[in-house]
């Protein structure tokens, strides 16, 4: 976008404030007469780059959310991009950009699931969380969807959860959460357990069974090291699964089954 380049090269020659004001105020007439054009992706970087540095931009929402719909991977992209950055959970806007966040969660695109949770996640209105959180939860459990995905699905959950507790049913949704950490994917159960440590600090006896979990998933990191030598750090075995793995075993008394307290002695040895 040779057009947006030059744009910023201007903005940055401005010495004075009255300079960049002008150019600002240049390109915006601009961009209004133009932004039915092909070229709407350009005309909204433009926008976001003014709005990073500070202006008002009170037009070209609509534009921006037209280009979620767009089957195009850098169209999309940009479009997500502008309304996480534009637009606010309450906007009227928002209830457009549901279908189409509704319909890149379905996508058998793996990079449009992961645009539409990063959506979700950084805009997190109630009216998202009532309307999408089953189609999120149901790309976290999915045996289909990659490890990536996963791991966003759960960070995304976890935020939504986090704002809006009382719209997600997390208590019918135990069963099929706590699957995730037997996962073989360091990664999918790091990003799980800060799931779960949220979802049992509010219910601790429906997510009661995460115990063994844990205890299963320490002792395969610290005493089998059986996983991938990505997740080393300073020799230390995913350090930061371990310290979410051990935040989580203390919002729970010490296990009655004998074996289960074993476990817990051999590893904290």
């Amino acid at each position: 976008m040779r057009g947006l380049t030059v744009f910023i090269a201007d903005l940055r020659k401005c010495r004075i404030h009255e300079l960049e004001e002008k150019r600002i105020n240049k390109e915006m007439a601009n961009i209004r007469a133009q932004f039915k054009r092909y070229q709407k992706k350009k005309y909204v970087c433009k926008l976001l780059y003014m709005y990073i540095l500070g202006w008002d931009i009170d037009f070209g929402h609509a534009e921006a959310v037209s280009l979620i719909s767009s089957d195009k991977f850098s169209e999309k992209q940009m479009g997500y991009l502008a309304i996480t950055l534009l637009l606010t959970e309450n906007s009227e806007l928002i209830r457009l950009v549901i279908n189409s966040l509704r319909k890149d969660l379905d996508s058998q695109n793996e990079l449009f699931n992961c645009l539409a949770l990063h959506a979700i996640a950084n805009t997190g209105g109630r009216e998202m969380a009532e309307t999408l959180a089953r189609e999120v939860q149901k790309l976290l459990i999915s045996p289909m969807s990659k490890g990536f995905v996963k791991k966003k699905a759960a960070l995304c959950l976890l935020r939504l959860f986090r704002k809006h507790s009382d719209v997600l049913p997390a208590v019918e949704w135990a069963e099929r959460i706590l699957p995730i950490m037997d996962d073989p994917d360091v990664g999918v159960v790091t990003s799980a357990a800060s799931l779960i440590t949220a979802l049992a600090q509010q219910y601790p006896q429906q997510y009661a069974m995460c115990v063994p979990k844990a205890i299963r998933k320490l002792q395969w990191l610290v005493m089998e090291s059986n996983f991938p030598s990505d997740y080393i750090y300073y020799k230390v075995p995913a350090p930061w699964l371990q310290v979410k793995l051990l935040r989580l075993l203390q919002y729970y008394p010490i296990p009655d089954d004998e074996a289960l307290r074993q476990r817990i002695l051999d590893i904290l040895h």
